[in-house]
């Protein structure tokens, strides 16, 4: 008898029936198998470690809450939206403008004269991505929240959850972004309350930047004030600008127990020196810097001279001398709490945070600048950011997971020709190609070739096989921090 003569007058109901089941029975199957994996796992702790010095964390982390996967909670294409802000690489030297046109089929093609600054993977609404079915065309997509707020407990097993808690972006970042801070919640709430036509949203933005290329800048967090203080002497005209009150004040209380208030009473006068003084001072260090022999600047001399060309004249050209200036090479990463002073300088970040678009900017930008507000809200800590590689959770994913709930991210890389079995997490998660291809597959429910640039939601306490191709694969997934 040939092969697929059983098939022939069972209808396509039927069929899919027959596949459901052969699909129920292999995660069956998969499911007792990785509780054994599971078991052996901790048994291989306990034996090192006693059972009380398990964390919490490491528990969830060999946790598994697996569900059956079906056509309604199976792996959905996602198209992601770009944005095109002033700071971002030009054209095809931006990543995110090529990601954005590997995932779109020929409908977005890179123009090489326009500034791509970030790609948003996620449910905010001033970058929303959209979903569609198998049986859609892309002009039918839904929105990514639609989509999810259709079954709440299905995609993110929570029948309560109405929206991701998480953001991912991909930056390419040109020329710096402007000195800013996110506001924690409670403030976020007040300026969305008073000032919704500014502050478009009442959710805080704590965030994480990783590395996705060996030449990342940026600045975060005030300097030790010992050294700010080492810098009024060394930079006269940043003590003009300050003032002498306020320079006099920090010289004198740089050694008392709680300094917000000499870092708040300096920043303040900084940001608030009139125009006229803050350009002539510029003008003086200038030309002092321009006059000494490249080679013979430190990094802060010439990453203020590069500032003072993107923005000239502006006062955030001496934020070096104030803020920690940090460097990243591929695969790391630092967390930037609610109320920290920060900008990007350059190079190429995934970043993840809270689903959020608050900012409070102060300097380097023509937008509006709040700075009262950014002022008040400053934690004022002299704390260099600490920066991690992330912990490895086996032999291809590298977890980076902040201390907060909203958000957690996964680097997988995946070597040549390799398998992999992505875990379920129990939280929505959005997965997103970074490099190489792949076989992205859920049992006989689901299979996808995976290539630079793609991306897709994942429902919730789902699996899904990566089968890379010759060259691996590498697949971010941002998710909310099961594990905090």
């Amino acid at each position: 008898m040939p092969p697929n003569s059983v098939l022939m007058g069972r209808s396509v109901n039927s069929l899919s029936n027959d596949l459901e089941q052969i699909s129920i029975l292999d995660m069956q199957k998969r499911k007792r198998s990785h509780v054994q994996e599971n078991e052996e796992e901790v048994s291989q702790l306990s034996r090192s470690h006693s059972l009380k010095s398990l964390t919490e964390s490491t528990v969830k982390k060999l946790t598994s809450h697996e569900v059956l996967v079906t056509t309604s909670n199976a792996i959905r294409p996602i198209d992601c939206a770009l944005q095109t802000y002033a700071w971002g690489r030009v054209g095809s030297f931006s990543t995110a403008a090529r990601l954005k046109a590997s995932q779109s089929d020929g409908e977005f093609e890179v123009d090489e004269f326009t500034p791509y600054a970030e790609l948003w993977v996620g449910t905010h609404p001033n970058g929303m991505s959209t979903i569609r079915n198998e049986s859609c065309s892309k002009d039918n997509s839904i929105s990514l929240l639609n989509y999810v707020n259709g079954d709440p407990k299905l995609h993110c097993g929570n029948e309560k959850a109405n929206n991701l808690t998480y953001l991912l972006k991909v930056l390419s970042i040109n020329k710096v972004l402007s000195i800013q801070a996110h506001p924690d919640k409670a403030l976020a709430e007040k300026l969305h309350a008073e000032r919704p036509d500014i502050y478009k949203d009442g959710n805080h933005k704590p965030e994480m930047a990783i590395a996705i290329t060996d030449n990342v800048e940026g600045m975060c967090g005030f300097l030790p004030i010992s050294k700010i203080v080492g810098n009024l002497e060394k930079y006269p005209e940043l003590y003009d600008v300050v003032g002498r009150e306020a320079a006099e004040h920090a010289k004198k209380n740089m050694n008392t127990p709680c300094l917000r208030h000499v870092y708040q009473k300096l920043f303040r006068s900084y940001m608030e020196a009139p125009t006229k003084l803050v350009r002539s001072s510029l003008n003086s260090m200038l030309r002092k810097l321009r006059s000494i022999h490249r080679n013979e600047l430190d990094l802060t001399q010439i990453l203020m001279m590069r500032l003072a060309d993107q923005f000239p004249g502006d006062p955030g050209i001496f934020a070096p001398l104030m803020l920690n200036y940090i460097h990243l090479k591929r695969g790391e990463a630092f967390f930037i709490g609610a109320n920290e002073p920060h900008a990007y300088v350059s190079g190429e970040i995934v970043e993840c945070m809270a689903c959020s678009d608050n900012v409070v900017r102060a300097g380097l930008t023509p937008k509006l600048k709040d700075i009262d507000t950014l002022v008040s809200m400053l934690t004022y800590e002299g704390i260099h950011p600490k920066i991690t590689r992330g912990e490895i959770l086996d032999r291809c994913t590298t977890l980076y997971e902040p201390p907060v709930s909203d958000f957690a991210v996964e680097f997988i890389t995946v070597p040549s020709e390799e398998t992999y079995v992505i875990r379920d997490v129990q939280s929505p998660a959005v997965l997103l190609t970074l490099s190489g291809s792949a076989t992205l597959a859920q049992g006989n429910v689901q299979s996808l070739q995976v290539g630079f640039g793609s991306s897709y939601f994942m429902s919730a306490n789902t699996r899904a096989t990566i089968v890379a191709g010759k060259e691996g694969v590498t697949i971010v997934r941002g998710m909310s921090n099961v594990y905090f």
